[in-house]
């Protein structure tokens, strides 16, 4: 890792000042002035996108973070190659504010981007990331809000299919303490939320060692009051 790359994941950073004062102008208002596609169609430097987002991730602000969530789920849908190259600097970021301790548009917004950005890694260099992302997306999937419902249950179920050898037995144990949740969702009063929730449970299901007959088919299926019993 070199010396800028420790400097994003370390700290908040300025913009030097030996840039100049034009420059700099143009990379701070490009959040409300220029589309980020447009920006990469550009070939905007990563190491400024980069720099502007570890910047914005850490601000006070809470529109500013949230910008910044937003920001690197557009990196990753447009650069995903750079995306991978920087994955630890960019998971470091978004799991830095899927805790943010103000803002639930943040964290929303930060699982959103989660769950693109693994998509794109196919879950591989999670490391010990793996079990941050699964701690905190577990405690949201009875949040009050729907959409950050929604979006919980569907990074949950794409934990589950990148948890792999090193990660099973943990996730294992999250699954289980997950299981009436789980349950619960599946008659979900938001009906999106109910479908992410089965999805969900499909993925899950191998770490409950459900049998195949309880994959819920059907909507009479998710009604059987047997089922929490064969649990």
């Amino acid at each position: 890792m070199d010396q800028r790359q420790r400097r994003i994941l370390g700290q908040p950073l300025s913009i030097p000042t030996s840039q100049p004062k034009q420059k700099r102008t143009s990379l701070i208002s490009f959040f409300s002035k220029v589309s980020w596609k447009l920006r990469f169609q550009k070939r905007e430097p990563l190491k400024n996108v980069l720099f502007i987002l570890a910047e914005r991730a850490r601000d006070p602000n809470a529109k500013k973070r949230h910008m910044a969530m937003r920001g690197l789920g557009t990196m990753a849908r447009e650069a995903p190659d750079k995306v991978r190259k920087h994955k630890k600097i960019v998971l470091d970021l978004l799991v830095y504010r899927l805790y943010d301790p103000v803002s639930l548009e943040v964290i929303h917004e930060s699982m959103k981007t989660l769950t693109v950005v693994l998509g794109k890694i196919q879950g591989k260099g999670l490391g010990s990331f793996f079990i941050d992302i699964t701690l905190q997306t577990r405690t949201l999937l009875d949040d009050e809000n729907d959409s950050l419902r929604y979006s919980a249950f569907v990074l949950f179920g794409q934990l589950a299919a990148f948890a792999g050898r090193k990660w099973k037995k943990f996730f294992t144990g999250q699954v289980k303490q997950t299981r009436d949740s789980l349950l619960i969702h599946l008659q979900d009063r938001n009906p999106q939320v109910a479908k992410a929730c089965k999805t969900t449970f499909r993925a899950c299901s191998p770490y409950l060692k459900l049998r195949k007959e309880y994959s819920f088919q059907s909507e009479e299926d998710q009604r059987n009051t047997k089922l929490y019993r064969q649990l």
